[in-house]
């Protein structure tokens, strides 16, 4: 069940603090950021259509030791399959942001409080390390996500 709901956090790494009240100076690594930052705000949401839509088509998602899901439509499957839990608190914070050309690396911490369906409260956490695109569209899109408790 954790490791489940760590694949959640995993397809929900966005910044963890609300977004500041001051727009950052424009830098590819701050862009990537507020990339995170929807992404995170697309999980707490439980919407899986944005989250999926901040991802390349082929991008891998892992958790841990397990293998990782390959492609939009099968981490929008999994994803699906949590319609029943309720996110109550999502933090998703990038210790690092390296962007090399249309190329970026970030790694970072992340928790996250869910109910399950009947009713049970579970607090997981651990660290992500993702690696985005920049599109032909302008847009940064996770590439690869991969989590661990």
């Amino acid at each position: 069940m954790k490791a489940a709901l760590a694949l959640i956090a995993l397809i929900g790494c966005g910044a963890g603090s609300p977004t500041p009240t001051r727009t950052p100076t424009p830098t590819p690594e701050n862009d990537v950021v507020a990339a995170l930052a929807a992404y995170r705000e697309s999980v707490l949401a439980m919407n899986v259509d944005a989250s999926v839509a901040l991802m390349e088509p082929d991008v891998t998602v892992s958790h841990g030791d397990q293998p990782g899901l390959v492609g939009r439509d099968k981490v929008e499957a999994m994803l699906r399959t949590f319609a029943g839990y309720k996110m109550q608190a999502y933090t998703l914070v990038a210790e690092s942001t390296m962007v090399t050309g249309e190329t970026a690396e970030q790694h970072g911490h992340w928790t996250q409080d869910v109910t399950t369906p009947d009713g049970k409260p579970v607090h997981v956490s651990g660290v992500f390390d993702a690696t985005w695109h920049h599109d032909a569209d302008g847009a940064w899109r996770i590439a690869k996500m991969h989590t661990q408790n």
